[in-house]
């Protein structure tokens, strides 16, 4: 039967899975066959990634077409054809910053951004909407890849014999963020725009998942507070090999950001001489808590106290206080607990948010914090931090060194990590 008489079988598709068609023939509009498609070239730059060109090869030859005229339709058996409808073809040279569907993206890696993971794309799917063929979803499940191998419809058969259904899993393209690929074109759209939305520790999950280079791609994506915030959740290994590639001012301008036994625990971990680097683009003041930190034996309290907390003289009113609240920024943990100190940072008692909120403004604070509270000396080990905080029941303790003076506090929850971390060093 002639071609032209067979098209008229077939139904015209708006939307289909590529595999479908990669390395089908492309007739022309006579119904002639022209080459084979291999690729399509999109424009990622649009809110839902555009197909701008088709890549056909005629043997050894490749030439690129204009997509505006392709035509997709498919007979009752599955076959689909490939047609340009169009009299003459609009071809283009390839240009170095092209984004192919297939060298490009097919098999690399994505972030599904609802389901908060790394994933693979297999297949994608592609609609016909508003006179442009775009990507409209990514399929990242087995089906996707056995549809790719040709194979789709056999495994169906197979697994209806088990009852099983063999399903597509796709991905809108709303909730995808792609990474770079090994050609390094593809890169993260508007940078990290929808990712930045996550919770820190989400994204480090995704960064932990992701091969080094993407790693660093969707890392270097973020802001730097974003960054910073991600850093903190990041397993150590994971963080000394960003740091291998970041710049000594971006390193540095993140590290900033964090609190101090943090930047002391990383700088750990490193080369001296990159930490030394580091440490000296830092203020002084920070440099000399973080050089501190870092003198401390492991396993021991002062290694792991933050030296963020907040301090006030007893005389000092509720209204004294709320109103310091209202002129500074502090960050949520650091409010929890307010240590109440005389002019040589000897700790004389703790007070609590909520004493302060539901007391009457004019109190005096040595009139409603704890005298005597619990603490710990800064070489005690972790693990007696731990017993105690379990004993009562505490969420942190003021950590106080030898001359009795508050140097800084420590909390259950890093407690708990860091033992653990140290455990799994020394097994």
């Amino acid at each position: 039967m002639p071609f032209i008489e067979r098209v008229k079988e077939m139904t015209r598709l708006t939307n289909f899975f590529f595999s479908k068609i990669l390395n089908n023939e492309v007739h022309n509009i006579s119904g002639q066959t022209i080459g084979r498609l291999s690729d399509l070239i999109l424009d990622f730059n649009q809110e839902k990634p555009t197909v701008m060109y088709m890549q056909i090869r005629d043997g050894r030859r490749k030439f690129y077409a204009a997509a505006e005229a392709l035509n997709i339709t498919k007979n009752e058996k599955e076959r689909y054809n490939i047609e340009i409808k169009s009299e003459t073809l609009l071809i283009k040279l390839p240009d170095e910053n092209d984004i192919f569907l297939v060298r490009d993206f097919l098999d690399k890696q994505i972030v599904d951004i609802n389901g908060r993971k790394v994933e693979r794309v297999n297949d994608v799917r592609l609609g016909y909407i508003n006179n442009n063929w775009l990507l409209l979803a990514v399929d990242i499940g087995t089906r996707g890849l056995l549809r790719r191998l040709g194979v789709e419809y056999t495994f169906i058969k197979l697994s209806g014999l088990i009852n099983y259904q063999l399903r597509n899993k796709l991905i809108i393209w709303d909730n995808v963020q792609p990474l770079s690929t090994g050609t390094e074109k593809l890169k993260l759209l508007c940078p990290a725009n929808r990712i930045e939305t996550l919770h820190a520790a989400d994204i480090a999950d995704i960064i932990e998942e992701l091969h080094n280079k993407n790693a660093n791609v969707l890392f270097n994506s973020l802001n730097n507070q974003k960054a910073a915030e991600v850093f903190e959740e990041i397993e150590t290994d994971v963080k000394v090999n960003l740091l291998k590639t970041m710049s000594d001012e971006k390193a540095s301008d993140i590290l900033e950001i964090l609190p101090s036994d943090e930047i002391a625990d990383i700088l750990e971990e490193i080369d001296e001489d990159r930490a030394e680097k580091l440490l000296t683009k830092m203020d002084e003041d920070s440099q000399e808590e973080i050089r501190e930190l870092m003198e401390y034996e492991k396993e021991t309290v002062g290694s792991l106290m933050s030296k963020d907390f907040l301090t006030f003289l007893p005389d000092v009113t509720v209204e004294d206080i709320l109103n310091w609240f209202q002129k500074n920024h502090t960050d949520e943990e650091e409010s929890y607990n307010l240590y109440i100190t005389n002019d040589r940072d000897n700790l004389l008692g703790i007070v609590s948010l909520f004493s302060i909120v539901t007391s009457d403004r004019s109190t005096k604070i040595y009139n409603i914090m704890t005298a005597q509270p619990k603490r710990l000396k800064d070489i005690d080990f972790i693990e007696d931090a731990i017993e105690l905080m379990q004993k009562y029941n505490l969420i942190s303790l003021p950590v106080l060194d030898e001359n009795n003076c508050l140097v800084g506090v420590i909390t259950l929850n890093d407690s708990i990590h860091e033992l653990m971390k140290l455990r799994r060093i020394a097994l």
